[in-house]
Protein backbone atom coordinates (compact mmCIF):
# COMPACT_ATOMS: atom_id res chain seq x y z
CA UNK A 1 0.00 0.00 0.00
CA UNK A 2 2.89 2.38 0.77
CA UNK A 3 4.13 1.94 -2.83
CA UNK A 4 0.72 2.97 -4.13
CA UNK A 5 0.63 6.11 -1.96
CA UNK A 6 4.18 6.95 -3.00
CA UNK A 7 3.21 7.08 -6.67
CA UNK A 8 -0.09 8.86 -5.95
CA UNK A 9 1.77 11.63 -4.10
CA UNK A 10 4.46 11.70 -6.76
CA UNK A 11 1.89 12.18 -9.51
CA UNK A 12 0.07 14.83 -7.47
CA UNK A 13 3.21 16.92 -6.92
CA UNK A 14 4.35 16.55 -10.52
CA UNK A 15 0.99 17.92 -11.62
CA UNK A 16 1.07 20.68 -9.00
CA UNK A 17 4.51 21.91 -10.14
CA UNK A 18 3.15 22.49 -13.64
CA UNK A 19 0.37 24.69 -12.22
CA UNK A 20 2.44 26.98 -10.00
CA UNK A 21 3.07 30.31 -11.72
CA UNK A 22 6.40 30.91 -9.96
CA UNK A 23 7.75 27.77 -11.65
CA UNK A 24 6.07 28.00 -15.03
CA UNK A 25 7.19 31.63 -15.41
CA UNK A 26 10.75 30.36 -15.76
CA UNK A 27 9.94 29.51 -19.37
CA UNK A 28 10.93 25.88 -18.83
CA UNK A 29 8.64 23.47 -20.64
CA UNK A 30 6.17 21.76 -18.28
CA UNK A 31 7.34 18.30 -19.36
CA UNK A 32 10.91 19.31 -18.55
CA UNK A 33 9.79 20.59 -15.14
CA UNK A 34 8.33 17.16 -14.37
CA UNK A 35 11.55 15.46 -15.52
CA UNK A 36 13.67 17.76 -13.36
CA UNK A 37 11.52 16.98 -10.33
CA UNK A 38 11.64 13.23 -11.02
CA UNK A 39 15.44 13.39 -11.17
CA UNK A 40 15.42 15.00 -7.74
CA UNK A 41 13.08 12.31 -6.41
CA UNK A 42 15.34 9.55 -7.76
CA UNK A 43 18.31 11.21 -6.05
CA UNK A 44 16.30 11.43 -2.83
CA UNK A 45 15.39 7.73 -2.97
CA UNK A 46 19.03 6.77 -3.56
CA UNK A 47 20.22 9.06 -0.78
CA UNK A 48 17.59 7.65 1.58
CA UNK A 49 18.40 4.04 0.74
CA UNK A 50 22.12 4.62 1.33
CA UNK A 51 21.55 6.37 4.66
CA UNK A 52 18.96 3.91 5.94
CA UNK A 53 20.40 0.59 4.77
CA UNK A 54 24.05 1.04 3.83
CA UNK A 55 25.42 3.20 6.67
CA UNK A 56 24.52 3.08 10.34
CA UNK A 57 23.81 5.96 12.69
CA UNK A 58 23.49 8.68 10.03
CA UNK A 59 21.77 12.00 10.71
CA UNK A 60 19.10 11.25 8.13
CA UNK A 61 18.17 7.97 9.82
CA UNK A 62 18.14 9.74 13.20
CA UNK A 63 15.88 12.52 11.89
CA UNK A 64 13.51 9.92 10.44
CA UNK A 65 13.14 7.99 13.70
CA UNK A 66 12.80 11.14 15.79
CA UNK A 67 10.25 12.49 13.31
CA UNK A 68 8.08 9.41 13.87
CA UNK A 69 8.39 9.84 17.65
CA UNK A 70 7.34 13.49 17.39
CA UNK A 71 4.47 12.54 15.07
CA UNK A 72 3.04 10.22 17.73
CA UNK A 73 3.66 12.85 20.40
CA UNK A 74 1.62 15.37 18.40
CA UNK A 75 -1.51 13.23 18.77
CA UNK A 76 -0.82 11.80 22.23
CA UNK A 77 0.42 14.96 23.98
CA UNK A 78 0.05 18.04 21.74
CA UNK A 79 1.03 20.44 24.55
CA UNK A 80 4.36 18.68 24.95
CA UNK A 81 4.80 18.61 21.17
CA UNK A 82 4.49 22.39 20.87
CA UNK A 83 6.55 23.22 23.98
CA UNK A 84 9.40 20.70 24.00
CA UNK A 85 11.27 22.73 21.39
CA UNK A 86 12.34 24.92 24.33
CA UNK A 87 13.49 22.02 26.49
CA UNK A 88 16.49 20.88 24.50
CA UNK A 89 19.81 21.42 26.27
CA UNK A 90 20.92 24.70 27.80
CA UNK A 91 18.53 27.50 26.88
CA UNK A 92 20.93 30.08 28.32
CA UNK A 93 23.76 29.10 25.99
CA UNK A 94 25.23 31.65 23.63
CA UNK A 95 24.21 31.96 20.01
CA UNK A 96 27.62 30.78 18.81
CA UNK A 97 28.21 28.03 21.40
CA UNK A 98 29.16 24.65 19.90
CA UNK A 99 28.31 22.19 22.69
CA UNK A 100 25.31 21.92 25.04
CA UNK A 101 23.78 24.78 23.09
CA UNK A 102 20.09 25.43 22.65
CA UNK A 103 20.77 27.30 19.41
CA UNK A 104 23.11 24.64 18.07
CA UNK A 105 20.63 21.85 18.72
CA UNK A 106 17.62 23.84 17.54
CA UNK A 107 18.59 23.12 13.93
CA UNK A 108 18.11 19.37 14.45
CA UNK A 109 14.91 19.90 16.43
CA UNK A 110 13.41 21.94 13.59
CA UNK A 111 14.34 19.25 11.07
CA UNK A 112 12.60 16.65 13.22
CA UNK A 113 9.51 18.84 13.61
CA UNK A 114 9.28 19.30 9.84
CA UNK A 115 9.41 15.54 9.29
CA UNK A 116 6.78 15.00 11.98
CA UNK A 117 4.43 17.23 9.98
CA UNK A 118 5.18 15.24 6.82
CA UNK A 119 4.36 12.06 8.77
CA UNK A 120 0.78 13.24 9.22
CA UNK A 121 0.28 12.63 5.50
CA UNK A 122 2.81 9.84 4.90
CA UNK A 123 2.09 7.80 8.06
CA UNK A 124 5.81 7.64 8.73
CA UNK A 125 6.94 6.48 5.29
CA UNK A 126 10.46 7.80 4.69
CA UNK A 127 10.28 7.86 0.90
CA UNK A 128 6.94 9.66 0.79
CA UNK A 129 8.46 12.24 3.14
CA UNK A 130 11.24 12.60 0.60
CA UNK A 131 8.67 13.67 -2.02
CA UNK A 132 7.28 16.39 0.29
CA UNK A 133 10.78 17.56 1.20
CA UNK A 134 12.03 17.73 -2.38
CA UNK A 135 8.93 19.56 -3.49
CA UNK A 136 10.03 22.38 -1.15
CA UNK A 137 13.69 22.28 -2.14
CA UNK A 138 12.77 22.41 -5.83
CA UNK A 139 11.83 26.05 -5.29
CA UNK A 140 15.42 26.79 -4.28
CA UNK A 141 16.73 25.67 -7.66
CA UNK A 142 13.93 27.52 -9.46
CA UNK A 143 14.70 30.73 -7.52
CA UNK A 144 18.33 30.68 -8.60
CA UNK A 145 17.34 29.81 -12.17
CA UNK A 146 15.07 32.86 -12.34
CA UNK A 147 17.92 35.10 -11.16
CA UNK A 148 20.66 33.75 -13.39
CA UNK A 149 18.49 33.58 -16.52
CA UNK A 150 18.10 37.36 -16.21
CA UNK A 151 21.89 37.72 -16.15
CA UNK A 152 22.69 35.05 -18.75
CA UNK A 153 19.56 34.99 -20.96
CA UNK A 154 21.01 32.64 -23.57
CA UNK A 155 22.39 30.04 -21.17
CA UNK A 156 19.23 28.03 -20.41
CA UNK A 157 20.88 24.65 -20.96
CA UNK A 158 23.91 25.43 -18.81
CA UNK A 159 21.76 26.83 -16.01
CA UNK A 160 19.45 23.82 -16.09
CA UNK A 161 22.37 21.39 -15.99
CA UNK A 162 24.06 23.17 -13.08
CA UNK A 163 21.04 23.93 -10.91
CA UNK A 164 19.14 20.69 -11.47
CA UNK A 165 21.78 18.08 -12.35
CA UNK A 166 25.00 19.03 -10.54
CA UNK A 167 25.85 15.63 -8.96
CA UNK A 168 26.78 16.57 -5.38
CA UNK A 169 24.23 19.39 -5.25
CA UNK A 170 21.32 17.22 -6.35
CA UNK A 171 22.37 14.27 -4.18
CA UNK A 172 22.89 16.08 -0.90
CA UNK A 173 19.97 18.50 -1.22
CA UNK A 174 17.65 15.62 -2.15
CA UNK A 175 18.29 13.86 1.16
CA UNK A 176 16.11 14.86 4.11
CA UNK A 177 18.87 16.82 5.80
CA UNK A 178 19.52 20.47 6.60
CA UNK A 179 21.56 21.12 3.43
CA UNK A 180 18.52 21.26 1.17
CA UNK A 181 16.69 23.67 3.46
CA UNK A 182 19.71 25.97 3.62
CA UNK A 183 19.89 25.90 -0.18
CA UNK A 184 16.18 26.77 -0.22
CA UNK A 185 16.79 29.62 2.24
CA UNK A 186 19.59 30.98 0.07
CA UNK A 187 17.39 30.74 -3.02
CA UNK A 188 14.49 32.56 -1.35
CA UNK A 189 16.79 35.27 0.04
CA UNK A 190 18.75 35.89 -3.16
CA UNK A 191 15.67 35.86 -5.40
CA UNK A 192 13.68 38.35 -3.34
CA UNK A 193 16.62 40.66 -2.70
CA UNK A 194 17.50 40.57 -6.40
CA UNK A 195 14.05 41.75 -7.42
CA UNK A 196 13.75 44.21 -4.54
CA UNK A 197 16.87 45.87 -5.92
CA UNK A 198 15.65 45.71 -9.52
CA UNK A 199 11.99 46.66 -9.02
CA UNK A 200 11.88 48.55 -5.73
CA UNK A 201 10.01 48.22 -2.44
CA UNK A 202 7.60 45.31 -2.04
CA UNK A 203 6.19 44.10 1.28
CA UNK A 204 5.68 40.47 0.10
CA UNK A 205 9.27 40.30 -1.15
CA UNK A 206 10.59 41.76 2.11
CA UNK A 207 8.61 39.16 4.05
CA UNK A 208 9.99 36.37 1.87
CA UNK A 209 13.52 37.78 2.15
CA UNK A 210 13.28 37.73 5.93
CA UNK A 211 11.83 34.22 5.77
CA UNK A 212 14.80 32.98 3.75
CA UNK A 213 17.32 34.64 6.06
CA UNK A 214 15.52 33.19 9.09
CA UNK A 215 15.76 29.67 7.64
CA UNK A 216 19.50 30.14 7.18
CA UNK A 217 19.94 31.64 10.64
CA UNK A 218 18.07 28.85 12.43
CA UNK A 219 19.78 26.01 10.58
CA UNK A 220 23.38 27.30 10.22
CA UNK A 221 23.96 30.71 11.74
CA UNK A 222 27.56 30.91 10.48
CA UNK A 223 26.24 30.86 6.90
CA UNK A 224 24.22 33.99 7.66
CA UNK A 225 27.30 35.60 9.19
CA UNK A 226 29.23 34.84 5.99
CA UNK A 227 26.33 36.05 3.87
CA UNK A 228 26.07 39.53 5.44
CA UNK A 229 29.20 41.12 3.90
CA UNK A 230 28.30 39.72 0.47
CA UNK A 231 24.77 41.14 0.69
CA UNK A 232 26.05 44.50 1.95
CA UNK A 233 28.57 44.80 -0.89
CA UNK A 234 25.95 43.72 -3.44
CA UNK A 235 23.45 46.39 -2.33
CA UNK A 236 26.09 49.15 -2.30
CA UNK A 237 27.53 48.07 -5.66
CA UNK A 238 24.12 48.36 -7.30
CA UNK A 239 24.29 52.13 -6.65
CA UNK A 240 27.43 52.51 -8.77
CA UNK A 241 28.15 49.52 -10.98
CA UNK A 242 31.25 51.17 -12.46
CA UNK A 243 33.17 50.41 -9.26
CA UNK A 244 31.65 47.03 -8.42
CA UNK A 245 34.91 45.19 -7.76
CA UNK A 246 36.32 48.06 -5.72
CA UNK A 247 33.12 48.16 -3.67
CA UNK A 248 33.31 44.46 -2.84
CA UNK A 249 36.97 44.72 -1.87
CA UNK A 250 36.33 47.73 0.37
CA UNK A 251 33.29 46.16 2.07
CA UNK A 252 35.12 42.89 2.67
CA UNK A 253 38.12 44.71 4.14
CA UNK A 254 35.75 46.49 6.51
CA UNK A 255 34.07 43.22 7.54
CA UNK A 256 37.45 41.52 8.02
CA UNK A 257 38.40 44.28 10.46
CA UNK A 258 35.00 43.89 12.13
CA UNK A 259 35.39 40.09 12.26
CA UNK A 260 38.66 40.28 14.16
CA UNK A 261 37.81 43.35 16.24
CA UNK A 262 34.22 42.95 17.42
CA UNK A 263 35.23 40.34 20.02
CA UNK A 264 37.02 43.05 21.96
CA UNK A 265 33.65 44.65 22.66
CA UNK A 266 32.23 41.47 24.20
CA UNK A 267 33.58 37.89 24.52
CA UNK A 268 30.31 36.47 23.14
CA UNK A 269 31.04 38.25 19.83
CA UNK A 270 34.51 36.74 19.41
CA UNK A 271 33.98 35.33 15.91
CA UNK A 272 37.57 34.11 15.34
CA UNK A 273 37.29 32.12 18.58
CA UNK A 274 34.00 30.66 17.35
CA UNK A 275 35.61 29.44 14.11
CA UNK A 276 38.59 28.06 16.04
CA UNK A 277 36.29 26.24 18.49
CA UNK A 278 34.27 24.87 15.60
CA UNK A 279 37.45 23.44 14.08
CA UNK A 280 38.38 21.78 17.38
CA UNK A 281 34.93 20.18 17.58
CA UNK A 282 35.28 18.76 14.06
CA UNK A 283 38.81 17.51 14.80
CA UNK A 284 37.39 15.48 17.70
CA UNK A 285 34.70 14.03 15.43
CA UNK A 286 37.27 13.25 12.72
CA UNK A 287 39.07 10.76 14.98
CA UNK A 288 36.33 8.24 14.20
CA UNK A 289 36.22 9.00 10.47
CA UNK A 290 37.89 7.01 7.70
CA UNK A 291 38.24 10.12 5.54
CA UNK A 292 39.94 12.37 8.07
CA UNK A 293 42.75 14.61 6.81
CA UNK A 294 45.39 16.58 8.65
CA UNK A 295 44.48 20.18 9.32
CA UNK A 296 46.59 22.93 10.82
CA UNK A 297 45.37 24.29 14.16
CA UNK A 298 43.45 27.52 13.71
CA UNK A 299 44.09 30.17 16.36
CA UNK A 300 41.75 33.17 16.86
CA UNK A 301 43.98 35.79 15.28
CA UNK A 302 44.46 37.30 11.83
CA UNK A 303 47.88 35.77 11.21
CA UNK A 304 46.66 32.22 11.84
CA UNK A 305 43.65 32.70 9.53
CA UNK A 306 45.92 34.12 6.82
CA UNK A 307 48.47 31.32 7.13
CA UNK A 308 45.78 28.63 7.07
CA UNK A 309 43.90 30.04 4.06
CA UNK A 310 45.92 28.15 1.38
CA UNK A 311 45.29 24.83 3.12
CA UNK A 312 41.64 25.72 3.68
CA UNK A 313 41.05 26.50 -0.01
CA UNK A 314 42.96 23.38 -1.01
CA UNK A 315 40.77 21.15 1.16
CA UNK A 316 37.54 22.79 0.04
CA UNK A 317 38.28 23.29 -3.67
CA UNK A 318 40.73 20.49 -4.52
CA UNK A 319 39.93 17.47 -2.33
CA UNK A 320 39.44 14.61 -2.76
CA UNK A 321 42.23 14.16 -5.30
CA UNK A 322 41.88 11.48 -7.94
CA UNK A 323 44.92 9.85 -6.34
CA UNK A 324 43.42 9.68 -2.83
CA UNK A 325 43.12 6.18 -1.41
CA UNK A 326 39.60 6.44 -0.10
CA UNK A 327 36.70 4.05 -0.55
CA UNK A 328 34.48 3.82 -3.64
CA UNK A 329 31.94 6.53 -2.60
CA UNK A 330 34.66 9.19 -2.83
CA UNK A 331 35.58 8.44 -6.44
CA UNK A 332 32.56 10.35 -7.91
CA UNK A 333 33.43 13.35 -5.70
CA UNK A 334 37.04 13.26 -6.92
CA UNK A 335 35.92 13.10 -10.56
CA UNK A 336 33.40 15.89 -10.03
CA UNK A 337 35.89 18.32 -8.46
CA UNK A 338 38.44 17.48 -11.17
CA UNK A 339 35.88 18.42 -13.85
CA UNK A 340 35.18 21.73 -12.10
CA UNK A 341 38.89 22.47 -12.02
CA UNK A 342 38.99 21.79 -15.77
CA UNK A 343 36.09 24.17 -16.33
CA UNK A 344 37.93 26.85 -14.37
CA UNK A 345 41.04 26.31 -16.51
CA UNK A 346 38.95 26.75 -19.69
CA UNK A 347 37.43 29.91 -18.19
CA UNK A 348 40.89 31.38 -17.64
CA UNK A 349 41.89 30.61 -21.23
CA UNK A 350 38.65 31.49 -23.01
CA UNK A 351 36.92 34.06 -20.86
CA UNK A 352 34.19 35.97 -22.69
CA UNK A 353 34.04 39.76 -22.66
CA UNK A 354 30.72 39.92 -20.84
CA UNK A 355 30.85 42.45 -18.01
CA UNK A 356 30.14 40.97 -14.60
CA UNK A 357 27.37 42.65 -12.61
CA UNK A 358 27.02 43.01 -8.83
CA UNK A 359 25.17 39.72 -8.36
CA UNK A 360 27.98 37.77 -10.06
CA UNK A 361 30.50 39.38 -7.72
CA UNK A 362 28.15 38.56 -4.85
CA UNK A 363 28.09 34.92 -5.97
CA UNK A 364 31.86 34.63 -6.27
CA UNK A 365 32.71 36.45 -3.02
CA UNK A 366 30.07 34.59 -1.02
CA UNK A 367 30.93 31.23 -2.59
CA UNK A 368 34.66 31.62 -1.91
CA UNK A 369 33.94 32.78 1.65
CA UNK A 370 31.91 29.65 2.33
CA UNK A 371 34.56 27.38 0.80
CA UNK A 372 37.15 29.12 2.96
CA UNK A 373 35.02 28.65 6.09
CA UNK A 374 34.51 24.96 5.28
CA UNK A 375 38.24 24.48 4.66
CA UNK A 376 39.16 26.23 7.91
CA UNK A 377 36.95 24.08 10.12
CA UNK A 378 36.31 20.65 8.62
CA UNK A 379 39.04 17.95 8.52
CA UNK A 380 36.79 15.21 7.10
CA UNK A 381 36.60 14.74 3.33
CA UNK A 382 33.12 13.22 3.48
CA UNK A 383 31.78 16.20 5.43
CA UNK A 384 33.57 18.66 3.14
CA UNK A 385 31.94 17.07 0.08
CA UNK A 386 28.47 17.44 1.64
CA UNK A 387 28.86 20.90 3.14
CA UNK A 388 30.31 22.51 0.01
CA UNK A 389 27.77 20.98 -2.40
CA UNK A 390 25.19 23.76 -2.01
CA UNK A 391 27.73 26.50 -2.77
CA UNK A 392 29.03 25.12 -6.07
CA UNK A 393 26.45 27.00 -8.19
CA UNK A 394 27.75 30.34 -6.89
CA UNK A 395 31.10 29.60 -8.54
CA UNK A 396 30.31 27.18 -11.37
CA UNK A 397 27.58 29.29 -13.00
CA UNK A 398 29.76 32.43 -13.39
CA UNK A 399 32.64 30.27 -14.65
CA UNK A 400 30.65 28.30 -17.22
CA UNK A 401 28.43 31.15 -18.39
CA UNK A 402 31.39 33.51 -18.77
CA UNK A 403 33.42 31.09 -20.89
CA UNK A 404 33.48 31.63 -24.65
CA UNK A 405 32.49 28.13 -25.74
CA UNK A 406 32.62 29.19 -29.37
CA UNK A 407 36.38 29.62 -29.05
CA UNK A 408 36.65 26.26 -27.29
CA UNK A 409 34.78 24.55 -30.14
CA UNK A 410 36.90 26.27 -32.79
CA UNK A 411 40.06 25.16 -30.99
CA UNK A 412 38.83 21.56 -30.88
CA UNK A 413 37.96 21.62 -34.58
CA UNK A 414 41.37 23.13 -35.37
CA UNK A 415 43.13 20.32 -33.52
CA UNK A 416 41.14 17.74 -35.46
Amino acid sequence: MSYLFFFIYLGLFCWLLTKIKFITDTGIDKRVIVILFLVRIIAGVINGYVNLYHYTGTDIAFFHQEGITEYHLLFNDPVEYFTNIFKYHNQNSGLLDITDSFWNNLRSVLMVKLLSIFNIFSRGNFFINSIFYNFLIFFGSVSFYRIFIRIFPNKEIWLTLILFFLPSLIYFTAGTHKDGLIFLGLGISCYNLFFLIKKGFSIPKIVWLLTGLTIIFLLRNFVLITLLPAITAWIIAEKNKKFTLQTFIAVYLFFILLFFGVGKLHPALDLPQYVSTRQIAFVQISKASQSAVNINPLFPNFRSFLNNSPQALNHALMRPYLTEKFTLPYIPAAIEIFIYQGLFFLFLLFRSKNRSGPFIYFSVFFGLSMFLMIGYTIPIIGAIVRYRSIYFPFLIIPIVCSTDWGKVKRLLHFKK
